[in-house]
């Protein structure tokens, strides 16, 4: 008995890893096809540019072999130096672009602990979101105070907001022809901060309400939801990142996840008090709400 309960605890742990590590493949696709779209413009912009700097040279060397004008001379510069100045903004801007993307592309795939600022991770998140957005019917408004500063775990935290994200658009608006989805920071507690994810959509049933952080819990069983998307989040909150979060919703009015968080984030710790990965920390609470019957809500 004890053999077969080791070794169903252990087929856990591995079907927990490798979904976890399913939902940060998703998230990390949505980072791939937001820097694939954002970059499009400014490299677009600088490959014109620089085949007009090339007709334009080509132009130039042919008027030099039949003569010159000085007005010629002076159009050519100018033009050159225009389409010179547009096309090193259009590099600088692909540059910043990757170095934003680099950054979320780390902290998503490493975990790493480091000092942020609050609105700079949050919108290089919804930088990284605006193509599936692009093809929802929601906007996303972000309005995060700019003083905000953490000693944390940024890709946890974007992988938080991504998530809550995604369940909105997946969720809120069936049915709509338009929705909202607001991040901003809120008031909260000495030490703390307090962030609101909102929507303006469906809203959650209260039958739904309070089981939506359970494991494997999901509406849309078959059709691809793995339901560990908001446990995935509660998790991290209340786990790495040390923090609580609420889920509150009226139905037909929309619904609303509360964080708070600490601005300096405990340590990395498991149930057994030793450093362990997010899938220690899931399988861990996972065993425990087996055991006890208590829902991780």
């Amino acid at each position: 008995r004890t053999a077969a309960l080791e070794r169903a605890n252990a087929d856990l742990r591995q079907a927990m890893s490798q979904l976890v590590q399913s939902e940060k493949l998703a998230a990390l696709g949505n980072l791939v096809a937001g820097i694939a779209h954002e970059l499009n413009t400014p490299i677009g912009n600088a490959v014109m540019l620089a085949s007009t700097l090339a007709d334009q040279e080509r132009g130039f060397s042919a008027q030099m072999a039949t003569g010159l004008s000085r007005s010629a001379l002076q159009r050519f510069v100018e033009s050159v130096r225009e389409n010179s100045d547009i096309l090193q903004r259009s590099l600088e801007r692909a540059a910043e672009l990757i170095s934003s993307f680099k950054q979320v592309a780390v902290d998503q795939a490493s975990y790493q602990r480091r000092r942020f600022a609050l609105d700079e991770v949050v919108q290089e998140i919804a930088l990284a979101l605006k193509p599936r957005l692009r093809r929802s019917v929601a906007t996303l408004e972000v309005s995060i105070a700019a003083d905000l500063r953490l000693d944390s775990f940024p890709g946890p935290l974007g992988q938080v907001l991504m998530n809550l994200i995604q369940n909105a658009l997946i969720h809120a608006f069936d049915g709509r022809d338009a929705g909202r989805i607001r991040i901003e920071s809120v008031p909260s507690g000495p030490g703390r901060i307090g962030l609101r994810v909102s929507d303006d959509g469906n809203g959650i049933a209260p039958a739904h309400l309070s089981r939506i952080f359970d494991p494997f819990f999901t509406t849309r069983l078959g059709q691809g939801g793995s339901g560990l998307g908001l446990h995935i989040v509660y998790n991290l909150v209340t786990g790495l990142l040390g923090g609580v979060i609420e889920a509150r919703s009226v139905p037909g009015h929309g619904a609303a996840f509360f964080l708070e968080l600490p601005l300096i984030a405990p340590q990395k710790v498991t149930a057994s008090g030793e450093t362990g990965s997010e899938v220690d920390l899931l399988h861990a609470r996972i065993s425990a709400e087996q055991l006890t019957g208590r829902s991780a809500a």
